[in-house]
């Protein structure tokens, strides 16, 4: 399955993320393979040297300055957030379409938190919020541990108090567009989702029945044409050819890829409401919960929409839906040890870890979501 367009397009940044039964399938975030930090190095040299460090050395040149950037969060004015996410790790069946769509589906939400008194200052979580590794980017995780179905997303972030801004997604297999609402369309006290189409590609492995194949040879051939009677020597040869039919391949049955290419939607969501808000303070290291948007976690109102450009569509939001993850500061220190992954100091500054209540203003209401208790804001 290809996916072409965004995945989460509240991130700072797009991506393309190519899915399927087919040839390839990319996991930027799978298992542990996710708990190394990723971010850019301050230079792709060492000092001295003429050539390129080793991608081998370059890794650990980012782990020693993330791990020092852990370590100064007392001096730096920073703190250090660790939210949990959903973990899929393990989940899907990569040979099944239905499966990678699901996959997909829940690997796209994302919910940004913004700091109030600094809105420069916000951090996107979801499963693939995470710093590539020539990205050095705040809004991002730096490092990753996984519990279970728990992904705990470890950011370093300025202190303040931060409330939930905005919540994107994708929906496969979904028409991108609604039907417009017609003219003079009343904003919603909740706020509104923007939607933009996404191609999907699915890739169907089957097996289909082929004939026997055949190819036709070109034989030649001498012969004499002169023989002399006393001793049988041939005194004189011509050429001569004919077609030979060979089978090639038996008939039978043979692997086969069909593609089909489906419509997705990328939702966008602003949230003018307060969701959820914490307070943080600068040196704390802290873990919340977190509050999953599991798509579809927006509901848009009834005749509600109109095109905003050439590529998007408006609509105003009814309601949003979101998931309630547990953070648990034992969960943390029992998952994977970052002095394994070459962050000792971090190791070391997790011991001071705290949890740290948010403050929910949605009301809870009932749910089908295997990864928590759901919480709904709406526009009345």
């Amino acid at each position: 399955m290809n996916v072409k367009g965004t995945v989460g397009s509240q991130l700072p940044r797009g991506s393309s993320t190519r899915l399927g039964m087919l040839l390839g399938i990319t996991l930027s975030s799978l298992a542990l393979a996710a708990c190394v930090p990723l971010a850019a190095p301050n230079q792709g040299y060492y000092a001295g040297q003429a050539q390129p460090a080793s991608p081998q050395a370059m890794m650990l040149e980012m782990r020693r300055a993330h791990d020092e950037m852990f370590a100064q969060i007392k001096t730096s004015g920073k703190a250090i957030l660790i939210v949990p996410t959903a973990s899929l790790d393990g989940t899907t069946d990569f040979q099944n379409n239905d499966s990678i769509a699901e996959f997909l589906r829940l690997r796209s939400g994302v919910t940004e938190w913004t700091n109030t008194s600094r809105p420069s200052s916000k951090f996107f979580v979801g499963y693939d919020s995470s710093n590539e590794p020539d990205e050095n980017d705040p809004s991002r995780s730096y490092f990753q541990l996984v519990f279970g179905r728990t992904l705990y997303k470890i950011f370093v972030i300025e202190p303040g108090r931060y409330t939930i801004t905005g919540v994107s997604y994708v929906l496969p297999r979904t028409a991108a567009f609604e039907a417009p609402g017609g003219r003079n369309i009343k904003p919603s006290s909740l706020g509104h989702l923007m939607l933009k189409a996404q191609k999907i590609d699915e890739f169907e492995r089957g097996q289909k029945w082929e004939d026997a194949s055949y190819r036709t040879e070109t034989v030649e051939e001498d012969y004499c044409t002169s023989v002399r009677v006393v001793n049988n020597e041939c005194m004189s040869r011509a050429k001569t050819s004919y077609d030979v039919k060979r089978q090639t391949s038996e008939a039978g049955w043979v692997p086969s890829i069909q593609q089909r290419t489906f419509e997705a939607r990328n939702v966008t969501a602003t949230i003018n409401k307060e969701f959820a808000s914490f307070d943080i303070a600068a040196g704390e290291v802290v873990v919340t919960d977190g509050l999953f948007a599991e798509p579809p976690a927006a509901v848009l109102r009834n005749k509600s929409c109109k095109q905003a450009d050439q590529e998007r569509m408006r609509c105003e939001l009814e309601q949003v839906t979101l998931v309630q993850l547990l953070g648990e500061v034992e969960e943390v220190r029992n998952s994977q040890n970052p002095a394994d992954y070459g962050l000792p100091k971090l190791a070391n500054i997790l011991s001071e870890l705290t949890y740290r209540q948010i403050d929910i203003k949605a009301r809870e209401t009932p749910g089908k979501s295997v990864w928590g208790p759901s919480y709904t804001l709406k526009a009345k």
